[in-house]
């Protein structure tokens, strides 16, 4: 069994090393992330920081992703157990949001704590939608935090089926369709412009 685990691992950490966050400017809002594009379902994930120095426990994200994707989580230190989870998805013209945990493989429990604001560059249209938000009191949760001044695996879940009342952010969904890992470097996601990008 641990043999069992142990590949596992070994593969995980192999495709992640092959899958790094690079720094990126979103010509929209001219926010500096650090991020990365998935292939497969074309769908960019970004994260930017307050500096260092700041010990802050916040942080802006941005989802960027095709209407093919009805929800989108991520993982913020790369696991499903015992972290904290932020979920996203539109509903009409808006971005709704959830903060999950979860303790067993199952539907997350919402995760009382956190502050997601959605950003004024938050768009839906026919094809696309961006979720560019601001994530409060998100840096450390029961018995985890994010590894701010480090290099670390982040991980995304992605579904093609809808929440079951997307007006809700305390709603039901089903598991996930895919997901996946990429290693996001955090050292190098914190900027002296993050109270301008607010």
């Amino acid at each position: 069994m641990f043999l069992k685990y142990l590949v596992v691992s070994f593969i995980i950490s192999g495709s992640v090393l092959g899958q790094s966050s690079s720094s990126y400017t979103d010509p929209d809002n001219g926010i500096t992330f650090e991020g990365y594009t998935d292939p497969v379902h074309n769908v960019t994930y970004g994260l930017v920081f307050p500096p260092l120095s700041q010990k802050s426990t916040e942080f802006i994200g941005e989802i960027v992703a095709t209407s093919d994707a009805k929800w989108i989580g991520l993982a913020l230190s790369g696991s499903m157990l015992g972290d904290l989870l932020v979920v996203g998805w539109p509903n009409g013209n808006d971005i709704v949001s959830t903060t999950r945990f979860a303790s067993t493989y199952g539907s997350p429990s919402p995760y009382a704590g956190p502050t997601v604001t959605n950003l004024a560059s938050t768009t839906v249209n026919d094809t696309h939608w961006k979720w560019v938000f601001r994530c409060q009191n998100c840096t450390t949760w029961t018995n985890g935090s994010i590894p701010v001044s480090s290099e670390a695996t982040l991980a995304w879940a992605y579904s093609n089926v809808a929440v079951a009342v997307p007006s809700d952010p305390n709603t039901s969904f089903k598991e996930h369709t895919d997901f996946g890992f990429f290693g996001e470097n955090y050292a190098d996601a914190h900027s002296d412009n993050y109270t301008s990008y607010l």
